[in-house]
């Protein structure tokens, strides 16, 4: 029997990774992989239609930074998940809506600090150091650095890249990791803007006589 779980991954450093996890084949055991399962209620949300065919992971996507559209395996139907109010759920923000190593696709929450002392910038290079693991304590060290609005920049550049390479990661995963650094970078995909937004973003300079 296929089942839908909202998940969330915790750890030490409160960043969570949230989403939607299913068992698409009998036999597949996803009990002990030490997750909290989160009985998330779906009457709310949106559902696509699937043109006649069951959806599949290759389904899905998101739609912008906090829309998320995955696959309920039970209905075979798309369903729209605002990241947004999950996360808040969690008293968490959401970073982006993001892609995943195996196709499917998640809210990435986070738990920013109130002081911002990494910009922009700064924090996209501390979570690279950390290897862009959601559910790192490294990175989750990372988004305590710096304040929601700032979060929210980067989160803007990645959802930008993440759509602009969603459908090459899928085709052809080993181009992924370039696509994804050539579209943050702003060579790519059309996330000049937001590439130029986040470098220009800076610390307040204290003022001395």
């Amino acid at each position: 029997m296929t089942v839908l779980a909202v998940t969330l991954l915790a750890v030490p450093a409160c960043d969570f990774f949230r989403e939607l996890e299913s068992v698409p084949e009998a036999g597949d055991d996803e009990s002990g992989d030490g997750t909290d399962s989160y009985g998330g209620d779906i009457g709310d949300m949106a559902v696509g239609e699937t043109e006649g065919e069951p959806c599949d992971v290759l389904d899905e996507y998101c739609s912008d930074q906090d829309t998320l559209h995955a696959c309920d395996y039970e209905t075979g139907e798309m369903v729209t998940y605002p990241c947004a109010s999950w996360c808040a759920e969690g008293s968490l923000y959401n970073f982006t809506c993001t892609p995943t190593e195996d196709f499917r696709h998640a809210c990435w929450c986070v738990n920013p600090g109130d002081i911002k002392l990494d910009t922009c910038a700064q924090l996209e290079a501390c979570v690279i150091e950390c290897g862009g693991e959601p559910d790192s304590p490294c990175t989750g060290e990372c988004f305590t650095r710096t304040d929601p609005q700032t979060m929210r920049l980067l989160g803007t550049l990645y959802s930008c890249a993440d759509r602009a390479c969603d459908e090459l990661c899928v085709l052809s995963p080993y181009e992924c990791g370039s696509c994804l650094l050539a579209a943050r970078a702003g060579l790519y995909g059309d996330c000049g803007v937001e590439r130029e937004v986040c470098d220009a973003d800076q610390n307040d300079e204290p003022s001395w006589p």
